[in-house]
């Protein structure tokens, strides 16, 4: 049977998470990340290749808070699941950013899993992996594709 305080403090990390984003707090999304694992993995939407390691999602990190300005994101369909001590997560996400290489705003629809494993009695990050919505990417990239 899932511990309902586990549940509870699961969806805090995923909300926290959201939050810090929307309010540029990179450091803040950086806390909530296991850094002691070795293991981390980091799939975003926007590369080919995984960030792995904290070295390799804390360069993701630097790469992302130079190149967005502001940025809001809402969550929904958040589903949350504890396994011992790992719990997985799952949401769908809009983002609205102003993406500076590209100087426009720009609106990402789509979906993530995050894993995490509870540490010294928190629940921490330890793999994330994001996919835009194939419905609604054609909308968002099909500028880039014109020129």
């Amino acid at each position: 049977m899932t511990n309902s305080q586990d549940l509870q403090q699961v969806t805090t990390v995923i909300n926290e998470w959201a939050g810090a984003l929307s309010d540029g707090d990179i450091e803040r999304v950086k806390r909530l990340w296991d850094n002691l694992y070795p293991d981390l993995v980091y799939i975003a939407e926007e590369n080919d290749e995984p960030a792995l390691g904290w070295e390799g999602i804390e360069d993701y990190y630097r790469e992302l808070e130079s190149s967005l300005g502001r940025s809001s994101w809402s969550i929904d369909n958040l589903k949350v699941d504890i396994l011992n001590d790992v719990a997985w997560a799952y949401l769908t996400f809009v983002v609205e950013a102003e993406v500076k290489p590209f100087k426009r705003t720009m609106t990402f629809n789509g979906r993530n899993t995050f894993i995490l494993r509870k540490v010294d009695a928190k629940w921490k990050l330890i793999h994330y992996h994001e996919s835009l919505s194939r419905d609604k990417s054609r909308e968002t990239w099909g500028w880039f594709f014109e020129n």
